[in-house]
């Protein structure tokens, strides 16, 4: 048996012995680069994702249409617990307000209130943080 001082697989390549799993958020659709026509929208556009928060869980998701100047609640519509994803998607879907090429970002709040953020000083060998961000253009 190995003694205390022994070292896992991930602390000999720098990752810490405390290390918390950064809250995280995903856009899984639409995907990047996605073309839709404002003739052709018969309905809202689907936006849905997964968010995760270590063993902290999910409590908040939100989506911003204009590169995260204002945000909206979406709906979280599966809460896989603490240690799994949830699901979310954007109420009632989007309608984008006109042609244009719109930047979608998502973000995520943790089981204890703390909201997904992006650290630039963070190390790799802390986890990874940041925002989701996709690009898609609506034509007329």
């Amino acid at each position: 048996m190995p003694g205390p001082e022994a070292k896992g697989f991930y602390e000999i390549q720098g990752w810490g012995a405390d290390f918390i799993v950064p809250t995280r958020s995903r856009i899984d659709v639409p995907y990047q680069d996605a073309v839709f026509s404002l003739g052709k929208l018969n309905q809202p556009i689907e936006v849905k994702g997964v968010a995760y928060g270590g063993d902290r869980g999910v409590s908040r998701v939100e989506l911003s249409f204009d590169d995260g100047q204002q945000w909206s609640d979406a709906e979280i519509y599966y809460s896989g617990g603490d240690l799994a994803w949830s699901l979310w998607k954007a109420r009632a879907g989007w309608r984008p307000p006109g042609p244009g090429n719109y930047t979608i970002v998502v973000r995520a709040t943790d089981g204890e209130g703390e909201v997904q953020d992006w650290d630039p000083d963070r190390p790799f060998t802390s986890g990874v943080t940041g925002f989701h961000k996709i690009i898609v253009y609506v034509t007329a």
